[in-house]
């Protein structure tokens, strides 16, 4: 498996360098991240495209929190778009709560992205069509952004997984002990909303880093 994970990074090398699509994207809590800004800070960037509507994007997302709280800490950001909701019509910040409450989604998530969605769909497919949900990963090119490597481009979490253990952690040499000191920024509660400690309630510790962290704790 590992052999093979790795011919397939080593040909999306050669192939499927430059121009990386860029965005600027805001949360419904008005939070602002930018493609070549996480690939500038030498993270690998996963993105996954979902439509409510389909019980497959579900379980990916669901997935991809797993790996989400799993890779954190090693220099991998992920990031959710939030195509269609479940009327087929473009998503609004209620369906993102919603969306991220059933799903217990902690990763950024955006809604609005049909333009991004293009873009990605216009660069990295020969059909000019997509099947969501569709998970894109991106090894970083810290000076130019927009020469960062595609490494996976499909909808398999499992998929991803390899890649990022055999050639992430492996070959590019990140360790957790290289993480930055951890400093925590705000407080949200399972609805995304910025809030105090509170004792009895899920919460979502956040981290400078852009780490997060479920806390519960019960008095």
């Amino acid at each position: 498996m590992k052999s093979t994970i790795f011919a397939l990074f080593t040909s999306l090398t050669f192939t499927l360098t430059a121009q990386v699509p860029n965005w600027t994207q805001y949360t419904c809590d008005a939070d602002a991240y930018t493609m070549y800004s996480e690939l500038s800070k030498g993270k690998a960037v996963l993105l996954s495209f979902s439509n409510q509507w389909n019980p497959a994007s579900s379980q990916t997302a669901n997935e991809t929190e797993v790996l989400w709280q799993n890779m954190m800490g090693e220099n991998v950001k992920v990031f959710g778009f939030l195509n269609q909701d479940q009327d087929f019509n473009n998503s609004d910040c209620d369906d993102y709560y919603s969306w991220i409450s059933e799903n217990n989604i902690t990763y950024p998530t955006f809604i609005n992205v049909e333009d991004v969605l293009t873009n990605y769909i216009n660069k990295y497919t020969t059909s000019g069509a997509v099947n969501l949900p569709w998970l894109l990963l991106f090894f970083p090119n810290e000076e130019n952004p927009s020469n960062s490597t595609l490494a996976y481009s499909g909808n398999s979490i499992n998929e991803v997984n390899h890649i990022l253990h055999d050639d992430w952690l492996q070959n590019v040499g990140i360790s957790i002990n290289n993480k930055q000191e951890l400093k925590l920024v705000k407080i949200i509660d399972q609805l995304g909303r910025t809030t105090e400690f509170k004792p009895n309630t899920p919460l979502i510790y956040v981290y400078n880093d852009g780490s997060t962290k479920k806390i519960y704790v019960s008095e």
